[in-house]
Parts: C-alpha cells; sequence; structure tokens
C-alpha cells in the first residue's frame, strides 16, 4: 500500500509534539462520541454477571468448572468455562469500583478497538479527516456490542491482527507477534477461530500471482511462505496452551452446529434486519463502498475482497457481526474517501501545538463529563434486572424449584448464589441439554403447564406483561406471592 497521501498538520510531528497533534485531537474527538453513545448502553448485559460468579470462584477453589453447578436443570451437565481470561479484566475492575469499574473497563477495551480501527484507517489511507469519518461510522456499528462484553476482547485481537497483517505491504514483518496473540485469544474469546482463519486466508492469497481486472495479488517470496507457515502452525499449537486442552480449540466449531436454537432465539444472532433503520444505515455504508469504486475506481489486493465477501456475509447474517464488518470494511472505505492534500499551511508548528493543547483539554474535560458515576449505572442496572424482587427470592431457598427468565439468571447467579436457577444466558449448556427449547415454548406459552409440571416448578419469575406471567395470573393453579413495577413471582396454588 502506497505511504503517499494527505499531508495534513500533525502528520508527521517531532517526537517532542506528538502529544499535542492534530491526531491526538481526532482520537479525543472519537472517544468522546464512544462515551457520549455509550453513557445510554449502561453496563446491563445479561452476561456480565455470570462471568462475574465464574471469576469469583476460580479466585475462590483455583479450579476451573468442567460441568455446571448453578442451576437446577443442567447440573452435572459438561461445562467449560472457554472465557475464563476475559472475566478476570472484570472482575478485578468489579472489586476496584464496582458498576463504574464495570462501566471503565468496558470503555477502556472499546476506547482501543475504535482506536485501532482509526489507526487501521490511517494507515491504508494516509488521511486523518477519512480515518475520522469511518471511525465515526465505526462508532454506530460498535453500539451492537457496546457492553461489558468478552466479545470486546475479540474485537480488539482482531484489530491487532490486522495491523500485525497489513503491516507486510508497509514492509514490515510483524507476524512472529502472532503466536502470541492467540495464546491470549483463545483463553479470552471464542472469536480466536475468526481471527484464526482470516490469517490462514491472508497468508493462502499470497500463493498466487496475477492481475484479474481490477482485482491484483502478489505471490510470496519463498522466504515470506516458510516463515509464514512457521508462523501459522505455531499460532496453531499455542491454541492447545488452556485449561481444557483440545475441548477448548473444538469449542467454537461445536458451537456453530450445537446452538441453532439459541442463534434463533437470541436476539443478536438475529439477521440484519434491513426494516430498521440501523439496518438501513448499515446497507447505505456497503452501498456507498460499492458507488466508490465506480467513481474512483481503484485495484483491490485479493485479500481485501476476501475480508470483505466474509464481513458482508457476518454483517446480514447476524447482527451480532456489524461490527466485524466494521473492522474489516471501514479501513478499505477510508481509502476512497481520502481527499487532495490541501496546500502547505502558513501556521508555525509551535502555533498548532498550542491550538492542539488547548482542544486536547477541552476533550478531556468533556469526555470526564460524560462519565456516569455509580447512582446512574445502578439505576440502570435496576431498570433491567429485578432488584426489588432480590430480598424475596432470597426466602425461596430450599423451598421448591424456580423457573426465570432468561436475562435474568445470571444475574440471580450473581447476586443470590443460594438460589438455584432454571436458566441463565449461557446458551450452550442449556440448548443441547434441551433446557433452551424447553424454555422458549413455556414463556411464549406453548405447553406451559405440561413444561412446569416435568420441571416440578412451583416458583415462577416472569416480566410483568409477558405471555407467561399473563398465563399464570389467570390459571387457577397459581397465584401471585409478590410483585413490583417490572417483574412478579407466581406460586403454586396448591
Amino acid at each position: 500500500m502506497s505511504a503517499s497521501g494527505n499531508a495534513t498538520p500533525g502528520s508527521t510531528p517531532h517526537r517532542g509534539s506528538r502529544l499535542f497533534s492534530f491526531p491526538v485531537v481526532l482520537a479525543l474527538v472519537l472517544i468522546f462520541v464512544l462515551v457520549w453513545a455509550g453513557r445510554s448502553q449502561g453496563i446491563s448485559d445479561p452476561d456480565i454477571w455470570w462471568h462475574l460468579r465464574n471469576a469469583a470462584e476460580l479466585l475462590h477453589t483455583g479450579h476451573f468448572p468442567h460441568a455446571d453447578a448453578w442451576t437446577f436443570t443442567v447440573a452435572g451437565k459438561p461445562w467449560i468455562n472457554f472465557e475464563w481470561l476475559s472475566e478476570l479484566w472484570y472482575y478485578a475492575a468489579w472489586k476496584w469500583l464496582g458498576e463504574r469499574g464495570l462501566y471503565l473497563a468496558m470503555m477502556l477495551l472499546s476506547a482501543a478497538s475504535l482506536l485501532g480501527v482509526f489507526r487501521l484507517a490511517w494507515l491504508r489511507s494516509r488521511d486523518w479527516l477519512a480515518a475520522l469519518f469511518v471511525s465515526l461510522i465505526a462508532i454506530h456499528f460498535f453500539i451492537v456490542s457496546l457492553a461489558p462484553r468478552t466479545l470486546l476482547f475479540g474485537w480488539l485481537f482482531l484489530v491487532i491482527e490486522l495491523d500485525i497483517l497489513w503491516s507486510i505491504e508497509r514492509g514490515r514483518d510483524r507476524t512472529s507477534w502472532l503466536p502470541l496473540l492467540f495464546l491470549l485469544w483463545i483463553n479470552v474469546h471464542g472469536s480466536w477461530f475468526i481471527g484464526f482463519v482470516l490469517m490462514v486466508l491472508f497468508f493462502a492469497c499470497g500463493w498466487l500471482q496475477g492481475e484479474w481486472g481490477g482485482l491484483s495479488v502478489r505471490r510470496w517470496t519463498p522466504q515470506q511462505k516458510r516463515r509464514f507457515l512457521l508462523v501459522t502452525a505455531a499460532s496453531c499449537a499455542v491454541l492447545f496452551i488452556n485449561p481444557y486442552g483440545w475441548r477448548l480449540v473444538a469449542y467454537p466449531v461445536a458451537a456453530v452446529f450445537r446452538n441453532r436454537l439459541g442463534t434463533q432465539y437470541i436476539a443478536e444472532w438475529a439477521s440484519l434486519n434491513l426494516h430498521t433503520a440501523f439496518g438501513k444505515q448499515v446497507l447505505a455504508v456497503f452501498l456507498g463502498l460499492a458507488v466508490l469504486q465506480l467513481l474512483r475506481p481503484r485495484r483491490w489486493p485479493l485479500h481485501d475482497l476476501v475480508f470483505a465477501l466474509i464481513a458482508l456475509y457476518g454483517a446480514f447474517t447476524y447482527v451480532r457481526f456489524v461490527f466485524l464488518a466494521g473492522i474489516l470494511i471501514l479501513p478499505v472505505l477510508a481509502m476512497d474517501l481520502k481527499l487532495p492534500a490541501p496546500p502547505p499551511s502558513g501556521a508555525k508548528a509551535k502555533d498548532l501545538r498550542w491550538a492542539a493543547a488547548i482542544a486536547i483539554a477541552a476533550l478531556l474535560a468533556l469526555i470526564g463529563t460524560q462519565m456516569p458515576g455509580a447512582p446512574e449505572l445502578q439505576a440502570g442496572v435496576a431498570e433491567d434486572f429485578p432488584v426489588p424482587a432480590l430480598p424475596y427470592l432470597r426466602t425461596l431457598t430450599g423451598r421448591g424449584n424456580l423457573f426465570n427468565q432468561y436475562e435474568w439468571g445470571g444475574w440471580l447467579e450473581w447476586q443470590a448464589p443460594e438460589l438455584k436457577t432454571f436458566i441463565d444466558p449461557r446458551m450452550d449448556v442449556f440448548a443441547e441439554s434441551g433446557v433452551l427449547n424447553d424454555y422458549a415454548r413455556a414463556i411464549h406459552a406453548d405447553d406451559t403447564f405440561a413444561i412446569l409440571d416435568r420441571y416440578r416448578i412451583r416458583y415462577a419469575l416472569l416480566a410483568k406483561g409477558s405471555e407467561m406471567a399473563y398465563l399464570l395470573a389467570h390459571n387457577a393453579g397459581w397465584k401471585i406471592a409478590w410483585q413490583g413495577r417490572q417483574a412478579v413471582v407466581f406460586e403454586r396454588a396448591q
């Protein structure tokens, strides 16, 4: 990739002036927009709570789980903690600052990924403004994943991987870092599999040579081929350095075939809905890239096309992968958006540094004002989880089986570990055992009473207004034992 392009102020600063430069100002603008957008998201993610309990028990016992011990429905069923290392990050943040710690941990990972996209976009385009523009789009794509989730590690590691791979085109081979990256990646999130496939495809493209219209590929040298084969073999070998050995390596592939019901039930695994405003906006970005190829045609490296096709398939098939498409495609889009170089500026470098310093101070202050406090974060949790019901729920320990909302299971396991839940967001173990199917039928009033009888349910914690809550409220065999603004607890009448 050519290193020529825009020569905007601050693009090649001296060492002493890099802190007060135009790119730093733009980076802080991105962080401000990210924090502003993330404030409404809060920390109310259904998964974070069972992740916290995992981390707490790992640190307390020193043992990695191999079977479920939290529910009465799949107790003893094989289950491995495939994201243990990233859970420790969030647990440390929780122990340090509670809810604010979770928020800060989330934002640090998110900001690192966003700035990584910003860097990739600049490296491909050599235009800071084009990089800023596509990074602002990336924030919009990122909203899908913006929560205290282990997935954020996956996106950050993917950005790092692309930086390493694309550095080859800049004449800097850093691929020796890839085995270390995968050693960490497999222990933090299952998205390592996506990264490994992309690495193999990137290297495989270099076994070809040729030009086909607007598509080109250059064959690796024999020395590069040997090096990349060695890197691939080493990256594969280190995947087995984990607490579960081959089972953790096989987990992403097995999960694809096991969790078909879960992918239908969970919203983020749904296909991109082009009838929504978000779906239309994502489509508009991709169509814009296609139009730019007609207006400003250029030659595409083969690996860019391969990555773009994978990204498009992922984004349209699963909403969860919209940000994956952002990481793979937006830096390429920046290449087509770069502007002609502006005329040389007459401003003195010292004056520009002072202006940048003032802008940086103002942006840091604005970022600080957007950081939510603990009361605001706690209120957000109370909005999404049945916090007022907790004292009553704790009294149910040992009194009978509890049916609970899927989204609330992990929160219950964190807040009231003495209770045994029916289900939680660990989709894999419940899908494989059939519990998720039974839950989906019961919650949607399909053979509900037979399912409650089969699992010997005495209590049911449900969202007010749900189909199942309406059904139980109008059945003589059940009575309301507790109710609040958002939740209701039913008890068998007999």
